[in-house]
């Protein structure tokens, strides 16, 4: 994790008009940062204001402001990262499948059996990466949620899942060579 300490000594000795000068500039970065990733100009202000906002709270633990906007620019980054993973969320199982078109009986068919195929792979997976799977894909819980729910680390869910995904992935392409 990246260290903030060093900000802490030097905005003590601040006085307001400096802070205000300072904020300024490093809000700026925040909003330069944002805008290179490919954000609107709202969304950019909406993290640059995030940005401050957890500089702020981290004042206890920073020494030195004379990195702050190279703080601001990483916390900037990880922001629009977290943006971008929260617009494209992964969609439920059922979401993910071809929409078929229930006019006939012969789609409704195929698209149930389909369903029963994905759900039955699902039981296959190994019990800890099917409870990963469902709890991510279908309940949409966060990563460090699930870790705390199973009691494992949250490096592990990622593993889990991954592999999980790719497994069912490579049966579906298996099965769709048949």
């Amino acid at each position: 994790m990246f260290n903030f300490r060093w900000v802490v000594r030097y905005i003590s000795e601040m006085t307001q008009e400096e802070f205000i000068q300072k904020a300024g500039e490093t809000r700026a970065k925040a909003v330069s940062v944002a805008g290179r990733f490919g954000c609107s100009q709202d969304d950019a202000e909406d993290i640059a204001q995030d940005v401050m906002l957890r500089l702020w709270n981290l004042r206890g633990q920073l020494n030195d402001a004379s990195h702050l906007g190279a703080s601001a620019a990483i916390i900037a980054r990880r922001a629009c990262i977290d943006r971008w993973r929260t617009v494209h969320q992964h969609r439920e199982i059922s979401d993910a499948m071809p929409i078929a078109d229930e006019d006939t009986l012969h789609d409704r068919l195929e698209y149930a059996e389909l369903e029963q195929w994905l759900n039955d792979e699902i039981d296959r997976l190994p019990s800890t990466s099917a409870m990963v799977l469902r709890m991510r894909q279908l309940e949409r819980r966060e990563l460090s949620e699930i870790a705390d729910i199973l009691g494992i680390r949250q490096t592990s869910v990622s593993t889990l899942l991954s592999r999980a995904r790719n497994e069912l992935l490579n049966k579906l392409k298996r099965r769709n060579r048949q």
